[in-house]
């Protein structure tokens, strides 16, 4: 193994972790962590803690991903043999990572008073889905697969 390709490996192990990170966080999240506060609703100051320890993982997650994946990608595309399928599976691959972390941000800002779900309606009820929590993970998990169809692309 030469030095380059340790380092792709480390970065390739980096890279891994911070998605295991976030998306296995959100899993826990919606799973285990909101289920549990519908059972028993905690202190305030608990919530403020458990969101910002989680912010801070998410945070982490996102700037390790963001330049591991620069690196990476920019060592594939130096390559001769990137396949026009590679190119499309990486395109689709950082778009929903792009809007993943658009939900973060968007996320962050200060939320508008929520509207009772009869008053959403049907496109609000759309919308809702495709930009809340589930939504993120369902977009993680996706990530993760393109993950699986890149390696076997290469």
């Amino acid at each position: 193994m030469t030095i380059p390709d340790g380092i792709l490996t480390a970065l390739y192990w980096l890279h891994h972790l911070g998605a295991v990170a976030w998306v296995g966080g959100s899993i826990f999240y919606l799973l285990v962590l909101r289920p549990a506060f519908q059972r028993a609703v905690p202190a305030p100051e608990t919530r403020r803690a458990i969101r910002a320890e989680f912010r801070g993982v998410v945070h982490t997650a996102i700037i390790l991903l963001v330049i591991t994946g620069a690196i990476m990608t920019a060592a594939q595309l130096t390559r001769e043999e990137t396949s026009p399928q590679y190119l499309a599976a990486l395109i689709l691959k950082i778009g929903l990572a792009v809007y993943m972390m658009f939900l973060v941000w968007r996320g962050r800002r200060p939320a508008a008073p929520p509207i009772p779900p009869p008053a959403l309606g049907r496109w609000g009820k759309i919308k809702a889905g495709c930009t809340g929590t589930t939504a993120l993970l369902i977009l993680g998990v996706l990530v993760i697969g393109l993950s699986d169809v890149l390696a076997a692309l290469k």
